[in-house]
């Protein structure tokens, strides 16, 4: 796919800069919008992504998924998470690169990256879709007020050059995006469901703000986790209902 790629110095959210710029005229598919400075980044709910500037990657990818059935919709989720946990997984990292569900990226049990999909929906075909990415890369020092963040860097002590890097990882998305393009999401679904962080593990869970053990046994069509718990029931749970307990 050709990624036409605005770069900005400096946007608020470079989703919202997208969702505006598809309001006003006609985008390409594939367009990327990278921000060098993003000052309010959002992520899940109402959490905000924060990014030293320069030092990381915060971009928007933009895709026209025509051929997919908005019910379908999860299979554009899983296809993107797969691509960047196929980039990180290349660099043959000490760490087990894994997808928090339902859209983190965790290097061991720290957050390299995430991200944050808006997608548009016009009667029963799909218009648009905002990919919001963000990935930790050379970045050194982190507030510490977020929970356990990691680079790139701090991985592997090198600095990575960014625009390459966005390459390399839009070739990764690429891929994925072109089998769910192509009717093929049996390898979409076994993928990122074998590389889910607790996938198959008894351990704890807050499950409505009790300690449960559970584990995980997959995610359904609308994006839901299922989890069997210690006392046999199989529940279906949505983002705000279960809280992972990484030690």
């Amino acid at each position: 796919m050709h990624h036409h790629i605005i770069e900005l110095e400096r946007t608020g959210s470079t989703n919202l800069f997208a969702e505006q710029l598809l309001a006003s005229q006609e985008v390409d598919d594939g367009t990327v919008i990278l921000a060098l400075e993003q000052t309010a980044g959002k992520g899940q709910g109402e959490n905000t992504w924060e990014s030293e500037p320069g030092k990381n990657l915060t971009f928007s990818l933009v895709l026209l998924p025509e051929f997919l059935l908005p019910e379908l919709q999860f299979l554009l989720n899983k296809a993107i998470t797969l691509g960047i946990l196929d980039y990180l997984q290349s660099l043959t990292l000490s760490q087990t690169i894994s997808i928090k569900w339902p859209n983190d990226i965790y290097a061991g049990n720290r957050k390299i990256g995430g991200l944050l999909i808006n997608n548009t929906i016009r009667g029963n075909l799909f218009a648009s879709s905002v990919a919001g990415i963000g990935i930790n890369i050379n970045q050194d020092a982190f507030n510490p007020g977020i929970p356990n963040p990691v680079s790139l860097k701090q991985l592997t002590g090198i600095d990575h050059p960014l625009r390459g890097t966005l390459e390399s990882l839009l070739s990764c998305i690429d891929h994925r995006y072109m089998q769910l393009k192509s009717g093929k999401s049996g390898p979409l679904d076994t993928d990122y469901r074998r590389n889910l962080l607790g996938y198959c593990t008894w351990q704890n869970y807050f499950v409505n703000n009790m300690v449960k053990k559970g584990r995980i046994l997959d995610v359904d069509e609308n994006g839901k986790l299922i989890i069997e718990t210690g006392e046999g029931s199989v529940l279906s749970l949505n983002h705000g209902e279960i809280g992972f307990i990484l030690t």
